[in-house]
């Protein structure tokens, strides 16, 4: 079977998009599943979300929605990776409310960390239950090497492609699905004005392309946009998959 492409933006909680047309911002959520058909969760990171605020936001998207969401920082900034287990584990409880709309959970490492400092990363790994879909995306180059990847396939995590401004564009596949994060420069990209800023068609229609070369051995792939990467994540969205449904 074909692969899914589930493409979203880093959050959906921004008054100034245009698509929220003067909505409540209690309505933003609902409006944006109505349009797309995944996003990832960002503020996960900063505090776990209660299982009933998980639960409220699966009551309000369809079937087929898919949240993704980041771990919190307690976790996957915790020093050395040496991580607090009752706060991994009251994360991955209460995102179980999501239900069927919960996807890939998100371990992002902090920039500074290198792997030879990470004294935990293995413990992380093992930590992990079966039968979920888990990511990780590395920030400092040194992560980028066969151990990494090793390490990750041998725990069916997935290495986040990235498309960012410093980081290596590396393309393996180490779980049972693909993760893409499209970051930009936040030097030249304001992300607050609500419009396309600067013009990344070109870089999105590579993607397109590597994409539907996933898609086509049977990958689900799930594709995040920052406000950072071209200024509009509804946009960018449109634009990819626009791009992927029409082929080479």
């Amino acid at each position: 079977m074909r692969g899914l492409l589930y493409a979203g933006s880093m959050g959906w909680s921004y008054s100034f998009w245009r698509i929220y047309g003067g909505l409540r911002q209690g309505d933003y959520l609902r409006e944006y599943a109505r349009r797309f058909s995944s996003v990832e969760i960002n503020n996960s990171f900063y505090r776990i979300p209660s299982e009933s605020t998980a639960a409220s936001w699966a009551s309000q998207v369809p079937e087929g929605f898919i949240f993704s969401a980041k771990f919190p920082q307690a976790v996957s900034h915790s020093p050395g990776l040496r991580f607090d287990e009752g706060k991994l584990y009251a994360f991955l409880h209460n995102m179980k409310a999501l239900g069927s709309k919960r996807g890939p959970l998100l371990v992002q490492l902090p920039p500074t960390l290198r792997p030879e400092k990470a004294e935990g990363f293995t413990a992380l790994l093992d930590a992990l239950p079966r039968g979920s879909l888990y990511a990780l995306e590395a920030r400092h180059r040194g992560w980028f090497r066969p151990e990494t990847y090793q390490a990750l396939a041998d725990h069916s995590v997935a290495l986040v492609q990235v498309e960012h401004p410093w980081l290596p564009a590396s393309t393996e596949v180490t779980g049972p699905f693909v993760y893409i994060r499209f970051e930009g420069d936040r030097r030249k990209v304001n992300g607050g004005v609500g419009a396309v800023e600067v013009d990344r068609g070109e870089d999105t229609a590579k993607w397109a392309d590597r994409i539907r070369g996933y898609l086509d051995v049977g990958l689900d792939v799930y594709a995040y946009f920052s406000k950072f990467y071209s200024g509009y994540p509804p946009a960018d969205i449109e634009r990819l998959e626009e791009l992927v449904s029409r082929g080479p």
